[in-house]
């Protein structure tokens, strides 16, 4: 009985099934050169996941970790067995609900405030901390649908040693500054005061024009003394800036009440006023009467830097809402991530460099009457209230101060 497949018509390449044997040869090389490329591949992406720098690691939904590099096992001192055991949000010094709040957002963890990557304490297996900015991205499979979410981090813990020593640093700075300005702004009204006991000391008591000398002279002494005593008071005000009382408030009335302590000044002064509260009117929670402070400060500062200028002058107060995705970034409002920013703008002089890179440093001051604590203590005071305030200007164009708070919700 014959053979059906004639093995010297495959060696030979002759023969219907010839072909079909030299096809399926020529198959199974670009099959095995396809293997060996995927192996070559994969093997090129392990290399880079495992000898990456910063820490990375991904989980299912559930937050079970699945896979995580070098990095990872030096940083937290786990071995892989461990790691294979454990949901991300046991390495974070954090709730897990706030975890599941990023991989619901889509991985999104940002810092408004700043604008960075958010900052977490990952623990250790001894139980220690150490900071690290994190970056969170979803997983997806073919259909779209996510099934996991990966986690980059890297150790900031000597970067927070370098901010702090910069920051110390620059306390020292500041101080200097207002030693050196505190000297400065005392001592005009302590020599005028010295010049005055002088004329005094030196005056004759028989003198008929001793009385008149007498009543010219005290109320210079005590004009000084007043301008000490304010400096000092605003000096106090500003390294302490009073105990807030915080309470529930509504943005646009703290704004609204502001606005007519210097409505007179705008009518004088020919300033249009622009108000755009849009359809909000954000909670806040803080002290009237600090941020009425700031408002005020920053507002007449504005009327002041448009009663300069010749043109059409105008001043604008826009406020919105901002979406805030960092979910641990406004405590107490877990459900809605938000904050009001309220910007100011003026068409004003503006403020020269020199000035805008010191702005909020004490005793700087662009004006010729004032001793530069207003916009010092503005800014301590939204400090105090988790808050933060930026300005943008350009000389004869005008000045643009923006301030955010975080949105309360009961």
């Amino acid at each position: 009985m014959g053979s059906v497949f004639d093995v010297s018509e495959v060696r030979d390449g002759s023969g219907s099934d010839g072909v079909v044997q030299d096809s399926i040869e020529k198959q199974l090389v670009y099959l095995q050169r396809e293997v060996e490329d995927l192996r070559r591949e994969k093997e090129y992406f392990a290399s880079v996941i495992r000898n990456f720098r910063n820490g990375l690691l991904t989980t299912d939904n559930e937050l079970k970790i699945v896979h995580f590099n070098r990095t990872v096992e030096r940083l937290l001192g786990y071995s892989p067995d461990e790691l294979c055991r454990m949901k991300l949000h046991q390495l974070i010094e954090t709730e897990e609900k706030t975890v599941l709040n990023i991989l619901k957002q889509g991985g999104r963890c940002v810092d408004p405030k700043t604008g960075e990557m958010g900052e977490f304490d990952f623990i250790t297996k001894t139980g220690n901390t150490f900071p690290v900015e994190a970056c969170f991205s979803v997983i997806t499979v073919l259909d779209g649908s996510i099934c996991g979410m990966t986690c980059t981090f890297r150790d900031v813990t000597q970067k927070k040693k370098v901010e702090k020593a910069m920051a110390r640093m620059a306390r020292l700075a500041s101080l200097g500054e207002l030693a050196s300005g505190m000297a400065h702004e005392i001592k005009n009204p302590l020599a005028c005061i010295a010049g005055v006991l002088q004329n005094l000391q030196f005056s004759d008591d028989d003198d008929s024009s001793c009385e008149s000398a007498y009543a010219l002279m005290v109320p210079e002494l005590l004009s000084q003394v007043e301008k000490i005593d304010v400096i000092i008071n605003g000096l106090l005000h500003f390294a302490k800036p009073g105990f807030a009382e915080m309470a529930p408030l509504r943005i646009r009335k703290i704004i609204d009440t502001t606005i007519v302590l210097v409505d007179r000044y705008l009518q004088e002064k020919e300033i249009e006023l622009r108000l755009e509260y849009g359809d909000v009117d954000p909670l806040i929670k803080g002290d009237e009467q600090l941020l009425r402070q700031v408002f005020l400060n920053i507002l007449m500062n504005a009327c002041e830097a448009l009663a300069a200028v010749d043109r059409k002058r105008f001043l604008e107060v826009n406020v919105v809402l901002q979406e805030n995705i960092n979910p641990e970034a406004v405590k107490g409002a877990a459900e809605a991530y938000e904050v009001v920013e309220i910007e100011i703008k003026d068409n004003g002089e503006g403020i020269a460099k020199p000035f805008l890179d010191s702005i909020f440093n004490p005793f700087v001051t662009t004006k010729f009457k004032g001793i530069g604590l207003g916009l010092a203590t503005s800014h301590r005071i939204m400090e105090q209230h988790e808050g933060t305030i930026t300005v943008v200007s350009c000389p004869h164009e005008g000045s643009i101060f923006k301030l955010t708070l975080p949105v309360y919700h009961i």
